[in-house]
């Protein structure tokens, strides 16, 4: 099957916003489509994300790629029973997960910024305070320089000092976003959300993140701003690190 014969399974825009993010940058391998489910690898990260319509087509999507399997995502969660028997020792973690594909509404926009922020593109001299706040197992330090380096970054200053940044990681997905405690609750981490996307839809068509289901802050920011929710859990697998 080819590309153009998949517009009907890529539909819903939403729903298959990770896949659609890799075809849009150009970025991707691996694209396979079986029955009505497709899988596609992000060549930058080499991981893969799957879109699952009936989990009897999970066997055939993994049985050649097992061996290069370690960290990858599946929407929807439904399947998550389905990917357990094939992988029971892997770790899994539902995630939520918002799609914007248009700029944000301007009846939520904040017109101009105060006077007392700045927000500017990131440099090298952010590294260590990116490092500091968001490096982990899954987005390591090499990682995050790396994407500073390709992708759209812009840090938060107030009084002079830096107090948040945001970013897209290697693999489409939106963040890290990180702001700090001491300006926490003063609106500052909306400003950045929105002049982040406003900037990035300008060079993309769409963008995704990934949130914990818990992170009830980042999903009221994410919902204030007008940028949708999907409505089911993002299951991510992780099968070694």
């Amino acid at each position: 099957m080819t590309l153009t014969q998949t517009q009907g399974i890529l539909s819903d825009r939403m729903r298959c916003a990770p896949i659609l993010q890799a075809m849009t940058d150009e970025q991707y391998d691996h694209f396979m489509v079986v029955g009505e489910s497709i899988r596609m690898r992000d060549r930058k990260t080499e991981c893969f994300r799957f879109i699952i319509n009936d989990a009897k087509d999970i066997p055939e999507l993994v049985c050649d790629i097992a061996d290069l399997l370690h960290r990858f995502i599946v929407v929807d969660s439904d399947s998550e029973e389905n990917w357990r028997m094939i992988f029971p020792e892997a770790e899994y973690k539902q995630f939520k997960m918002s799609v914007n594909m248009r700029k944000i509404p301007r009846s939520v926009l904040n017109k101009q910024l105060p006077d007392e922020i700045q927000i500017v593109p990131m440099d090298e001299s952010w590294d260590e305070l990116v490092i500091e706040m968001s490096a982990c197992d899954e987005f390591p330090a090499e990682s995050l320089k790396r994407q500073l380096r390709e992708n759209l970054s812009l840090g938060l200053i107030w009084q002079g000092k830096r107090v948040g940044f945001h970013s897209k990681h290697l693999n489409g997905e939106m963040g890290p976003l990180w702001v700090s405690p001491e300006v926490r609750g003063k609106g500052f981490g909306m400003l950045l959300i929105q002049e982040y996307q406003q900037e990035h839809l300008k060079e993309s068509k769409i963008a995704f993140a990934l949130m914990d289901i818990d992170n009830h802050v980042s999903i009221k920011v994410t919902e204030n701003l007008g940028i949708p929710i999907y409505k089911k859990n993002i299951l991510q697998v992780t099968t070694r690190m």
